[in-house]
């Protein structure tokens, strides 16, 4: 089936991404079949992908917070590590969607057009369920094949104690006191600004002139 897809689409090479694909198809139908299943398949990935970013954004966020706030530089560290973790793993998703399904998908999209245009929908007899079934089976199969992405692990790790801490780490605990420092520096000039009125106020009325008195 590879080498009729080739010669109706005009390629001289096909894709890695879709040859699983074409190799396990009986005809063009189930092809075309087998190409839209993967791409539903890896839409549905990217958008769980996407969804675990925002979630560790947030868990990152309230993470740094947390340092901020934490007086013991042991437990800073050990939040340092959980921080980096995260991290790697926003690093790691981003990588996933860039460059396996954002790269599937479009690849399916121009094959599936192409095989549209060969391809008369309303003339061709649908398989029935169980061959629908078995043909879903099939293209999950395949896809198997093309990689073994591994879903978000459902918590962070806990981090542990550990006397040794890399550059990254030492980045993190930067970030909590530059952090610190402005919260601080806020913090100061909210209060320090009735004082200077209240003294900018005295001067004024000190550089008034006396009224003469008749």
């Amino acid at each position: 089936m590879l080498e009729r897809i080739k010669k109706l689409l005009g390629l001289k090479s096909v894709p890695e991404e879709v040859t699983p694909l074409y190799k396990g198809a009986r005809n063009e139908k189930e092809a075309l079949f087998l190409l839209r299943e993967a791409r539903r398949r890896d839409e549905g990935r990217r958008r769980r992908a996407i969804q675990d970013l925002e979630l560790l954004d947030k868990i990152e966020s309230q993470l740094i917070n947390q340092g901020k706030k934490e007086g013991s530089e042991n437990k800073k560290r050990i939040i340092a590590k959980k921080i980096k973790e995260v991290r790697w793993k926003a690093k790691d998703i981003n990588h996933k969607i860039d460059n396996i399904y954002n790269k599937r998908i479009k690849v399916f999209n121009e094959h599936i057009q192409s095989l549209e245009t060969l391809i008369d929908i309303e003339d061709v007899t649908l398989p029935d369920e169980r061959a629908i079934e078995n043909l879903a089976i099939k293209a999950k199969e395949k896809l198997d094949e093309l990689d073994k992405v591994t879903e978000l692990s459902d918590g962070i790790s806990k981090a542990t104690e550990s006397t040794a801490i890399d550059d990254e780490e030492k980045e993190i605990l930067a970030e909590f006191e530059e952090e610190a420092d402005l919260e601080i520096a806020r913090e100061e000039l909210n209060t320090d600004a009735p004082i200077r009125k209240e003294e900018k106020a005295k001067e004024k009325k000190k550089k008034e002139p006396e009224q003469e008195i008749e």
